[in-house]
């Protein structure tokens, strides 16, 4: 069996992606042998055979899952995305450790990961919160007058979307994202069965797209699963810094540690066009215009 696997996934448009993140780990001197599972969610067969021969990746089809999920997903594939995450100890039987890493993201630094498998060997949910350091914002709050205001954060949104009882939709209320974008698993954990209820549950009427974050947070904050909250190093989404060399990417505020996993979320124009750069600060002062994309700090 493999110690340890990551997987991502995603359709024909996202193949340049999927590419720069299998290179990305083939790159880690420790993760050059381990495993690579791709997600068949609308690739080529030409692409598929590609990532088989050159990464050593395992390329593989799945279902839906829910048959809400397929009603509900208006013929995009790719929205498997969302809802497989949830079932990767049985996509994974050859594995022991399971890493899902978004498509969007690439690796630039192992040793994250590294502390992400750790903290999933100890049969907990290594992720990453989105409510940080570098978050402006914690929630969003509607001010409606006379000193009152309406609570609208992700998780008490969405879980009011998908028509849970009003009782957890306040347990989740003030509640942190926890970010499914990235994140370590054991495939023998317990988290699982508790996963695939909650997500069964909330995909009756909420949204497809985001009912992976929505279910993580029902079987942690109401649930109690176990989860250990890892640094942004481990799913760094921004804001943007560079060494003072320019040739890695560290985090914005000190001590300036090197990111590792940088993930593009929100990045459209640039994950569709890797010339695309940003003015991205150094550490020393100055700045410099890159892209974000893998190539852009290869070698």
């Amino acid at each position: 069996m493999a110690e340890r696997v990551i997987v991502t996934g995603g359709d024909a448009k996202y193949f340049p992606l999927i590419e720069d993140l299998c290179e990305s780990v083939r790159a880690q001197r420790d993760a050059v042998a381990m495993g690579l599972v791709v997600i068949d969610a609308g690739l080529t067969s030409d692409q598929c055979n590609h990532l088989a021969a050159r990464y050593g990746a395992r390329v593989i089809k799945v279902g839906w899952e829910f048959p809400e999920a397929e009603a509900r997903s208006g013929g995009k594939e790719y929205v498997k995305m969302s809802v497989v995450r949830a079932f990767l100890d049985r996509h994974c039987p050859e594995a022991s450790l399971i890493a899902w890493v978004d498509a969007d993201a690439w690796i630039q630094d192992f040793a994250p990961l590294e502390l992400m498998f750790a903290a999933a060997a100890q049969n907990r949910l290594a992720i990453v919160s989105q409510t940080s350091r570098y978050s402006a914002v914690s929630m969003t709050v509607q001010y409606v007058g006379l000193g009152l205001a309406r609570v609208r954060s992700i998780l008490y949104k969405n879980s009011r979307n998908a028509g849970l009882p009003e009782a957890i939709c306040r347990q989740l209320g003030d509640k942190p994202t926890l970010n499914s974008g990235v994140f370590v698993l054991a495939r023998e954990a317990p988290h699982w069965d508790v996963w695939r209820a909650r997500m069964g549950e909330a995909i009756k009427r909420g949204r497809v797209f985001t009912v992976d974050q929505l279910s993580i947070g029902l079987m942690t904050y109401v649930d109690g699963m176990p989860v250990e909250l890892c640094p942004e190093t481990c799913n760094y989404m921004g804001p943007w810094k560079a060494s003072e060399d320019g040739k890695a990417l560290v985090e914005f505020y000190t001590p300036y540690a090197r990111v590792g996993v940088v993930h593009m979320a929100g990045r459209d124009e640039m994950r569709a066009d890797p010339t695309l750069t940003i003015p991205i600060p150094t550490v020393d002062g100055r700045e410099i215009h890159k892209s974000l994309r893998r190539a852009a700090w290869r070698g």
